[in-house]
């Protein structure tokens, strides 16, 4: 498979995977916290792996069990994007999370700390 045609389908995948979150996912945790990050499609097209970030602002959110709530969604995933695209091979998905987004708001919050700490000290 080409590149075009690999990122092509990887746009299309990740707009159906993200309407299917916003649409018809029962799960409210799931719903309203997780987001998808990134599609990757394997160059033979037979492994899809969607990268999940979790906007979690409290720390209170218990990440393995959304992660095995994620894994059980897998085969929904997998018929989706079977249903929705004309493609040979449905890929098999497979699921990974993504900190960054949480990671870079931790920095941001020390950031700001370190801020307010120069502030009082001047």
């Amino acid at each position: 498979m080409n590149d075009r045609r690999k990122r092509g389908l990887e746009k299309e995948i990740s707009r159906i995977i993200g309407m299917t979150l916003l649409t018809e996912i029962k799960n409210d945790k799931i719903k309203n916290l997780v987001s998808i990050h990134k599609v990757e499609l394997t160059k033979d097209g037979r492994y899809l792996d969607l990268t999940f970030s979790i906007l979690d602002l409290k720390d209170n959110i218990n990440k393995e069990k959304i992660a095995e709530d994620l894994n059980k969604l897998k085969g929904f995933f997998r018929k989706k994007i079977g249903s929705q695209l004309s493609i040979r091979f449905v890929p098999e998905v497979r699921i990974h999370l993504d900190d960054s987004v949480e990671y870079g708001v931790k920095i941001a919050s020390i950031l700001n700390e370190i801020k307010k700490e120069n502030d009082n000290i001047e």
